[in-house]
């Protein structure tokens, strides 16, 4: 959908600007920067748009399907009729509007290497094999920018003097691999979409596709009728329309919507695996050593505690018995004295049994008070969860998250999109992490501007709480 209003906005540019952009190009190559960073900047601030605004208007400069519908009227202008009232539109600006075309591109081409790089990095993080598709995409955005960049150069009209004419006019057939990698990025970035299905997607690439090979076609048809001259054109332009439904079919059929297969993961998961296998396996049997302990003890605590009742009631007797004997011996004189000595020591006695009491009732206080129960291990969990797919819509993806938790505590949350385009994700990664610190919890609210991709963080979230749980 942004595609075709992304090829409405540049028709009515191209019709009603054309003689802006051709008297005062200065002027228009400023606001075709302006726009790009304004929209780069708008789409990284992480600010809660509203969806509309987001993909309608944000994401016709992000996600470059304005500046692809640019492009396409800067090929289209060497596939037109001569004579035709389009080709007498364009074909004076076709210079400048390639340069405010890569202006444009500026903002998708910034937006997506900060998407790729941190894609990079979350494969290399979680032990993630990047999927060919988006290996092949890397790839062609590198050669699409090191054709654009020169190709732009070179569409200056100072620059364009020094260079011969010959010259500029091979160097300017690279615009031809450009064109055509462009709609290789575009199916590459599509394929993985039309496999999780959707009408929205399917329209988009039978839109893509009319658009690049109806260039190709005529593109063909013209170089045919400027060398051929045929007499008559009618019989060659049903041949070429015919052409490209062929082929916009055929593009279609031959991606055909299946399961995606989830991401995956290599290197450290299956020694996890086995690490926290044997850690129960040895918990368990720890569990089971106390217990027989425990038994042990039980049935032994009535014999020892016979056996020291009896040491110390025999030490007792024994205490008692030469205390009578001394007793005897003494002289009736020292009766008083002795009584008042045995006193003075019962009374010691009493206080010191008084003292060694005191501590035992604090720590018996202390046993009966309750320990803190806490519901989580403290450390970092790393938990994924998935985006849900909205029909057509290019919102699913795997989402992994850090949960790092002290004392029951949500203390950091770290969020990673490798499956997720960049001006969606940036938007759920700078909301949801607050929400739930706020909250202590990952039942919060995911309307951000980006809700799919926000749902599949607060899944990752509850994937990585569920782990740390005891």
């Amino acid at each position: 959908m942004i595609f075709l209003i992304s090829l409405i906005l540049t028709a009515a540019f191209v019709w009603f600007g054309a003689d802006l952009l051709k008297k005062k190009p200065a002027v228009c190559y400023i606001a075709a920067a302006v726009l790009s960073a304004a929209a780069f900047a708008a789409g990284q601030s992480g600010i809660k748009f509203p969806e509309w605004f987001s993909t309608y208007v944000l994401g016709i400069f992000n996600k470059g399907a304005l500046a692809c519908a640019l492009w396409c009227a800067v090929a289209w202008a060497a596939a037109l009729p001569n004579g035709s009232a389009a080709i007498k539109k364009i074909m004076p600006i076709r210079g400048e509007l390639s340069i405010f075309a890569a202006l444009i591109t500026l903002s998708h081409a910034v937006t997506y290497t900060l998407s790729y790089l941190d894609r990079i990095s979350t494969f290399s993080k979680y032990n993630i094999s990047p999927s060919t598709e988006f290996i092949t995409t890397c790839v062609v955005c590198l050669v699409l920018m090191l054709i654009m960049i020169p190709l732009t150069v070179i569409s200056f009209k100072t620059i364009r003097k020094k260079i011969k004419p010959k010259t500029w006019k091979n160097i300017q057939r690279a615009a031809y691999v450009f064109y055509a990698l462009i709609y290789v990025h575009i199916m590459v970035i599509y394929l993985p979409k039309v496999k999780r299905g959707g009408a929205d997607v399917i329209l988009s690439i039978l839109l893509y596709s009319a658009v690049f090979f109806g260039y190709a076609v005529f593109r063909i048809r013209k170089w045919y009728v400027k060398s051929k001259k045929p007499a008559k054109s009618g019989a060659l332009n049903a041949v070429c329309t015919a052409a490209v439904v062929l082929l916009t079919g055929g593009a279609v059929m031959f991606m055909q919507p299946g399961k995606e297969a989830a991401p995956k993961r290599t290197g450290n998961s299956s020694k996890k695996a086995v690490i926290s296998e044997e850690a129960t396996k040895a918990v368990n049997d720890d569990a089971a050593e106390t217990t027989t302990a425990a038994a042990e003890d039980e049935e032994k605590g009535g014999t020892t505690a016979a056996k020291t009742t009896k040491a110390k009631d025999g030490k007792n007797t024994t205490e008692t018995a030469t205390a009578d004997k001394k007793s005897d011996d003494k002289d009736k004189d020292k009766d008083k004295d002795k009584e008042s000595e045995n006193e003075s020591v019962e009374d010691s006695g009493n206080s010191s049994q008084e003292e060694e009491e005191a501590p035992q009732e604090e720590q018996q206080q202390a046993a009966a008070e309750p320990e803190v129960q806490y519901i989580y291990n403290n450390g970092t969990f790393t938990g994924t969860g998935t985006s849900p797919a909205d029909e057509g819509k290019d919102y699913e993806g795997t989402v992994y998250a850090d949960v790092t938790i002290e004392n029951d505590v949500i203390t950091a949350i770290s969020l990673s999109f490798p499956d997720d385009d960049a001006d969606w994700c940036v938007m759920a990664e700078k909301a949801i992490p607050g929400r739930i610190m706020s909250a202590q919890s990952a039942d919060v609210d995911a309307s951000c501007g980006a809700t799919r991709s926000a749902e599949g963080a607060i899944a990752a979230v509850k994937d990585a709480l569920s782990q740390a749980r005891k």
